[in-house]
């Protein structure tokens, strides 16, 4: 489930400490807080996710102006939706990905907002008390 939040109201409840600065406006106010709710990102690998299929863009190239885009740049993409995800991967943009990870996302792993074109996409803002130990690759 996802229940819309501010991020004023998130911050005050949970006292996050995010996975890195967050830039002015991020996240935005308006943001949704998920309570066991279903997410897939797209792995380097088939069978295993190391450390590196989480770093966000910003982390990927810091120095790279990423100006109004920064917000957006500094968080994650998650797919909501195995059967979207599994599409996602065959796609041509996505060749460099081969694996795809499943996770379930609660309120003190951090904050989403659809963004994109795509209803299926969402922006990830990660916090500190994310645990990777609670994911999963799913078999092709």
């Amino acid at each position: 489930m996802l229940n819309p939040y501010k991020i004023t109201d998130y911050i005050s409840k949970y006292k996050p400490e995010w996975t890195c600065d967050m830039p002015e406006g991020c996240p935005p106010e308006d943001i949704l807080v998920a309570e066991a709710h279903p997410f897939f990102r797209l792995a380097r690998k088939s069978d295993t996710y190391t450390a590196d299929d989480f770093k966000s863009y910003a982390e990927i190239d810091p120095k790279r102006n990423w100006g109004a885009m920064l917000p957006l740049a500094v968080g994650l993409s998650l797919i909501e939706g195995e059967a979207k995800a599994r599409r996602n991967l065959k796609l041509p943009m996505f060749r460099q990905y081969q694996g795809i990870i499943a996770l379930t996302l609660n309120p003190t792993d951090g904050v989403v907002r659809q963004t994109g074109a795509h209803r299926s996409h969402y922006t990830w803002w990660r916090t500190q008390t994310f645990q990777m130990s609670n994911l999963k690759m799913l078999a092709l």
